[in-house]
């Protein structure tokens, strides 16, 4: 375990080693976290710890100054897990951190802090001041909230934020010759559908999840017997309908996976689901990452429709559900996530922007992605 502090002070004549503190990073974290005012470069030679189990990466945009190829670079870099974990400072106004944190396997964390961004020239040709010193879990329990409060409002990096960015015709990190701040396009997650009967359709949904509640209990503990093997797959299926759908309520959408879900294994699929609604909050996204992606590995007929369903169920401020009304208006809007990422990781950055999306939509008649998802059948009825 280190335990020394580093002092990094670079100039024009004088180099100094934070590159080597910047690879440990990256090679050594099980929790990796990154933010930077700007990205103007990035090398990727050096491959993430495959054990990173926690990623998160933020860079700013405003002045124009972070660069395309750089962030294009990074989408390249970084595992396909990870990609719904770079994102950009769309929606924060006054966003200049410079910092790492990272924890490694013995549970010690650290923190490299100062006044480099992640540009060329912070490591070759300015004058910089940083500091790597060793934190303690407390601090780094800290830091985690702190970068997660930021991430929940930035926007993943993807080719549609990317033709709209405006980089800044000056590079290396200097401002604009004007000295104003140069208007950089911001991109809405997603349009939101407005259909007639809305608002109807929003306190139908509403009782839907009243209905769900009442389920619950029964539901999760239906859950537990199967993931513990004390009953079935198909003996979980066969009692699926006295606790969701049918005579008790609390389904969201139509008749339709069962033709391909009845064969599902469904004791990994309540493994996966109950790891997702036992993690702490902090840890949520990833474990729906994840799991999402461990199903679909298995293959698992189930982890769409139905296990999204249980999600936005369980969870209606943060998950939507996967249906073909939802495919219909996502291909109409145009949403592209980041090439290469995994299905698990898709399906996050689909919440995020939605998640955002009733954000910088108050007045929407939908004040959650469960309830949103009612208004999306609504306008784009299966066919």
């Amino acid at each position: 375990m280190d335990t020394s502090v580093h002092l990094f002070l670079h100039s024009s004549e004088e180099v100094s080693n934070l590159n080597d503190a910047y690879q440990r990073a990256l090679t050594s974290a099980t929790e990796l976290l990154i933010v930077s005012a700007y990205l103007t470069n990035w090398d990727s030679r050096t491959t993430l710890n495959p054990s990173c189990e926690r990623f998160r990466m933020i860079v700013g945009k405003d002045f124009g100054i972070t660069r395309k190829s750089a962030c294009e670079a990074v989408l390249k870099w970084i595992p396909a897990r990870h990609k719904v974990h770079f994102r950009v400072a769309d929606q924060i106004e006054g966003f200049h951190p410079k910092a790492v944190f990272w924890r490694e396997a013995d549970g010690q964390a650290y923190a490299i802090i100062g006044s480099s961004n992640l540009s060329l020239a912070a490591f070759e040709r300015n004058y910089e001041a940083n500091i790597a010193l060793p934190i303690s879990s407390a601090d780094f329990d800290r830091a985690q909230l702190w970068v997660d409060e930021m991430a929940s409002r930035s926007l993943p990096i993807s080719p549609d934020w990317l033709s709209t960015y405006q980089e800044s015709s000056s590079r290396g990190g200097s401002l604009p010759k004007s000295g104003k701040k140069k208007q950089v396009a911001e991109v809405l997650p997603t349009r939101l559908p407005r259909p007639t009967g809305a608002v109807a359709a929003v306190r139908e949904r509403r009782k839907q999840l009243e209905q769900y509640r009442g389920n619950r209990e029964g539901l999760i503990k239906l859950f537990r017997q199967c993931s513990a093997g004390r009953i079935r797959s198909s003996t979980f299926y066969a009692e699926l309908p006295n606790y969701w759908g049918g005579e008790v309520g609390g389904r969201l959408q139509g008749k339709g996976w069962e033709r391909q879900g009845k064969s599902a294994d469904f004791r990994r699929l309540a493994e996966s689901y109950l790891k997702i609604v036992d993690a702490k909050p902090t840890k949520r996204d990833d474990t729906v990452v994840a799991e999402i992606d461990r199903l679909a590995y298995q293959r698992n007929p189930a982890r769409k429709a139905f296990l999204s369903e249980m999600l936005c169920l369980e969870f209606p401020e943060l998950y939507p559900v996967l249906n073909q009304p939802v495919q219909r208006y996502l291909s109409d809007v145009k949403f592209r996530g980041s090439s290469g990422m995994s299905e698990g990781a898709r399906y996050l950055d689909l919440a995020l922007r939605l998640r955002l999306s009733l954000t910088q939509n108050p007045e929407h008649p939908a004040k959650s992605i469960a309830e949103l998802d009612t208004v999306i059948w609504l306008a784009y009825p299966p066919t």
